[in-house]
């Protein structure tokens, strides 16, 4: 039964993700972002910003489960 449970939160947890993310993906407001660097503005559509903030946080969460050492064994 407990595990019943948590398959249930889990679902539930995917769903009001995966409707926040069709929400905010289907979003074609252009945003402004001033950049570190002297007049330097990056124009995008909040979905692709989203997805592209998401990208580069599994990347690096990727890169942290793996960590460094992995990482070379990899490649070695």
């Amino acid at each position: 039964m407990r595990n019943l449970y948590r398959i249930l939160v889990i679902l539930a947890v995917l769903a009001v993700f995966l409707f926040a993310f069709l929400f905010v993906t289907s979003n074609r407001d252009l945003v402004t972002l001033d950049m570190l660097f002297y007049q330097w503005h990056w124009e995008v559509s909040l979905g692709v910003l989203v997805i592209s903030v998401l990208a580069i946080g599994l990347f690096l969460g990727l890169l942290a489960g793996i960590g460094l050492r992995g990482l070379k064994s990899l490649f070695s």
